[in-house]
């Protein structure tokens, strides 16, 4: 206690010190080194007028060093661009070189992640185009995969335009109507297997379309569309790869049939004579004034020769 009174003041520190019972030497150095230190102290302290002059310099100090410091200004928030249509990889790096902080997400009820940007197409962004926005503001786009259309506002599921009918058109406009429906993959050929499709044919006609107009499509950028031309002013066939100019049938040579060969009458019996005459019996015979009959004779036959000597019906 009483070396923290030399310390912080001096005078009652040194009356202490006498007042204890320290050696006689040791109260002399005390005494010596407190009061060297009290007349530091005071030599050192500044006066009243001292104090007033440093905080008065202090706050001028302040003053100047404020109004030397150069002003923050925010900059003026700008009109945002538009970048809906975009794919959502060229977007992002339009926004960021604009100093805006592109956000990204799908547009239908799937939200599914963008893990390649390339592949999706901005729909919607938030804040709109032409909305005033500080130039590190966020933008937030709503996008859907690349050649699938848009839903009707933004978290709705898509609605999938049905194909179009492109049946009597020309080739360019019905390429050019599928394609904007989504539809890019497409094939032309004839629809005559004898008529060869030349390369240029965006004239030619369509006849027939695969898939057919009305179909619904929910991956678009996965079918091939089939479209069978004719050439301008030529009708369509009745059937698919039908021949315009087939080749004439055949002219068939006519075959003659062959005669008919009268019928042969074979003989009952090789003895018996060829003729139109027949007797019943040997009476019919002497009645007809034929007896006798020989093998040979009209009329002859075996069964009325009993003894088969060739002489029938004898007398």
């Amino acid at each position: 206690m009483i070396i923290t009174a030399l310390v912080v003041f001096s005078p009652v520190g040194i009356v202490l010190t006498w007042l204890s019972r320290w050696p006689r030497q040791k109260k002399i150095i005390a005494t010596a080194l407190s009061a060297i230190w009290f007349l530091y102290v005071l030599g050192s302290a500044p006066s009243g007028e001292e104090e007033k002059n440093n905080a008065a310099e202090a706050v001028s100090d302040r003053e100047t060093t404020a109004q030397e410091a150069p002003e923050e200004t925010e900059e003026p928030s700008r009109s945002v661009p538009d970048y809906t249509g975009q794919n959502l990889a060229d977007a992002r790096a339009a926004a960021s070189d604009s100093g805006y902080t592109p956000l990204s997400h799908d547009a239908t009820e799937g939200d599914a992640g963008q893990w390649d940007d390339s592949n999706w197409v901005v729909c919607f962004q938030n804040p709109e185009a032409g909305t005033e926005a500080a130039p590190d503001a966020t933008i937030d786009f709503a996008v859907v995969r690349d050649g699938h259309p848009c839903p009707e506002a933004d978290g709705l599921a898509i609605e999938y335009p049905p194909v179009p009918g492109v049946i009597t058109m020309t080739y360019s406009d019905a390429a050019d109507l599928m394609s904007r429906s989504g539809l890019t993959d497409i094939e032309a050929d004839s629809a005559y297997s004898d008529v060869e499709l030349p390369e240029d044919h965006r004239d030619w006609v369509v006849c027939f379309q695969n898939p057919h107009g009305g179909e619904e499509v929910r991956a678009p950028e996965e079918v091939r569309v089939l479209l069978s031309l004719t050439e301008p002013r030529t009708e369509c066939p009745d059937a698919q790869y039908a021949e315009l100019r087939p080749d004439p049938p055949p002219v068939p040579t006519p075959s003659v049939p062959d005669p008919i060969p009268d019928p042969i009458e074979e003989p009952e019996d090789e003895e018996e004579a060829p003729g139109s005459a027949y007797y019943e019996n040997c009476d019919a015979v002497r009645a007809a004034g034929q007896a006798p009959l020989y093998r040979g004779d009209p009329g002859y036959r075996s069964g009325l020769d009993r003894d088969g000597d060739g002489v029938a019906c004898e007398t």
